[in-house]
Formats: structure tokens, C-alpha cells, sequence
């Protein structure tokens, strides 16, 4: 007689493995860049600083402004670097005879712009003598989105060596896991029923006593 085991468990197994990786390294994954996230949301609580209304910072630029800057001189007596608090707004009441630029953001002689400054850069200027100036902008505290780069750039690979890690200390804990599982594999087989299939050593069958009799 002959006996068939089904090998539906073994593909069933392979395939629960699988997805109990997967799932593994999702949650994993997941977990780390939330835990960065609101790590980067505390390091902001902390070097914020406290929090203070928005302010309005007003520089008049006169006639004959840029005159003055083109033979070396400071007329509005800027300082190199400017320091800035999130939100605050740079109004340029530009009274000069042309146009004046401070980053991207441009002036036109005759009018008044106002600017709300939102991050840190070294900028073109051509309001100081250097032809540059550095914003120096503090952030504050509800700036939630400035955690959002670093989160999503240090996050999912911290993970990622983090899962690399907890399945290198399985191995080492585990050092073997396929001879256990072909082990546990052939105990689930001597418990499985075995299925007969006529046609083998069983019942001959009409035909096979025909022929023996002839």
C-alpha cells in the first residue's frame, strides 16, 4: 500500500514565517522612527528656549543707501549676523533710489517688504558691506515639523540595524534553528494521518485475478 502525506503544513509553516518577519520588522521599524521622532521633539523642547510672541523688526533704508555700501561704508550700521527668533517678520521700508536684496527675497525701491524669517542661512545682502550676512533663527518650541527630516533620515535606518542586531543575537542564541525545525517538522509528520491509495499493494482488483488465471 502505498501512503501520501500532504505537504500543506510545510507551506503553510514557510509562509506563517514569513509574515511573522515581516510583521516583525515593520513593528520594528515603525517603533524606532516614532521613538527618534519624539526624541527629536524633546531636543526641541529643550534648546528652544522659552517661547515669546513673534516680533517686527523695521530697518529704514534712506536715499543714497547704496552709494554709501558701494565705497565700504555700514549707513544702517547692520551687524553681520542677525539672530532671529522662528516667525519673527523683517519689514524693509526700502526709501532708496533702487532695489535691494537680502537672500531671495527682494526689495523694490519705494516699498515696503515684509519677511518672515523661518530658518537659518548664510544669504546674499546687499545691504552690508560684505555682501553677505548670516540669519541666525532661533526655532521654537512648536516648530513641530523641523523633526520631521532627521526623524525620517536616521529613523528607518536605526531600525533597520536594529532588526539586523535582534536577529544576530537569535543566531547566536538559536545556532542551529533548521535542524529543529526539520526535527519538529518529522514529529508533526508520525502524528499526521497517511492517506492509502488503491492501486499499489492494495485490493488487485478484478483485472489482476483475470490475469492470473490465465
Amino acid at each position: 500500500m502505498i501512503r501520501r502525506r500532504s505537504l500543506r503544513p510545510l507551506a503553510d509553516e514557510r509562509c506563517g514565517t514569513g509574515m511573522q518577519a515581516k510583521r516583525e520588522a515593520a513593528l520594528v521599524v515603525t517603533g524606532t522612527t516614532v521613538a527618534v521622532f519624539l526624541v527629536c521633539l524633546v531636543a526641541l523642547w529643550i534648546f528652544a528656549g522659552p517661547g515669546r510672541a513673534p516680533e517686527r523688526r523695521e530697518i529704514v533704508i534712506p536715499a543714497g543707501t547704496a552709494d554709501l555700501i558701494a565705497v565700504g561704508e555700514n549707513p544702517l550700521d547692520l551687524p553681520a549676523n542677525w539672530s532671529f527668533r522662528s516667525g519673527d517678520v523683517l519689514v524693509l521700508d526700502n526709501r532708496d533710489d533702487v532695489g535691494h536684496y537680502v537672500g531671495a527675497w527682494f526689495s523694490p525701491y519705494g516699498e515696503v517688504t515684509e519677511i518672515t524669517v523661518t530658518a537659518s542661512a548664510t544669504v546674499f545682502c546687499t545691504l552690508h558691506p560684505a555682501g553677505q550676512i548670516y540669519i541666525d533663527v532661533t526655532p521654537r518650541r512648536t516648530d513641530w515639523t523641523l523633526a520631521i527630516s532627521p526623524t525620517l533620515l536616521i529613523g528607518p535606518a536605526f531600525g533597520l540595524v536594529l532588526l539586523m542586531a535582534l536577529r544576530m543575537l537569535r543566531r547566536l542564541e538559536n545556532p542551529d534553528p533548521a535542524a529543529q525545525s526539520e526535527v519538529a517538522r518529522r514529529s508533526r509528520r508520525g502524528r499526521e494521518p497517511e492517506e492509502p491509495v488503491s492501486g499499489g499493494t492494495g485490493d488487485p482488483g478484478p483485472s489482476s485475478l483475470m490475469a492470473a488465471q490465465k
